[in-house]
């Protein structure tokens, strides 16, 4: 909504050049489909991109830690979907790279949840509104929660919570790097009953709105 503008002749009568009109604050969201709303206003018009990911870290298993570093690439095609296509990690991380391969998006996950909104809560030195997703269809995924920011409307942090009892940690940063607040690196903590990991993903140069064969979305 525009604050009230002085009427454009009068500016010119004062001999003052219009400029452009400041906007009042978005008023607080009061439902979920709201803040999607808000967040899918961020990514007008994103209809597909392509980007290479390099995820490095560590995975835990029993007494042993291994290192390891993957490449691969994260391909997302409107409305609702998405892959990641990864080199092969060591054999005890193949764990992790599945979750963090098929945990989704942002853009997907309003498909593939029922998400309701939980309130606001401080983050940092701003406001960010909680929202609550439980899946849609059968899933060993039991919900999740997403912090997305009051003002900016780019999704901050997801947590999943798994029916085993896991759990999966990723928090994004996008310092906005270009208009439509995709992330720019995310940090994953994962914890499963067989291993515990964390790694580093950093997203190289996104290829936007560009043509994405549907090949790279069936299973492999």
């Amino acid at each position: 909504m525009k604050l009230a503008a002085v009427p454009l002749a009068l500016l010119g009568l004062a001999g003052v050049a219009p400029g452009p009109q400041p906007t009042a604050p978005l008023a607080p969201a009061r439902t979920a489909a709201e803040v999607l709303a808000r967040v899918a206003g961020t990514q007008t018009p994103l209809t597909s991109f392509a980007v290479p990911v390099t995820i490095g870290g560590s995975v835990r298993v029993s007494f042993l830690s291994v290192p390891f570093n993957v490449h691969g690439t994260q391909y997302f095609a409107a409305p609702n979907k998405q892959a990641m296509h990864l080199t092969d990690a060591p054999s005890v991380a193949q764990g992790f790279q599945n979750a963090v391969s098929t945990m989704g998006t942002p853009q997907t996950w309003a498909y593939t949840y029922d998400i309701t909104l939980q309130g606001t809560q401080q983050r940092h030195k701003h406001f960010a509104y909680v929202l609550v997703g439980i899946p849609k269809r059968s899933s060993n995924v039991k919900s999740f929660t997403m912090l997305v920011g009051e003002k900016s409307s780019a999704v901050e942090s997801v947590d999943f919570s798994y029916t085993n009892g896991a759990s999966l940690a990723v928090e994004f940063s996008h310092h906005h790097a270009h208009p439509y607040h995709l992330p720019t690196s995310a940090t994953i903590a994962a914890h499963f009953p067989q291993y515990s990991g964390t790694a580093t993903v950093e997203y190289g140069a996104y290829q936007l709105n560009v043509p994405v064969p549907d090949s790279v979305f069936q299973k492999q």
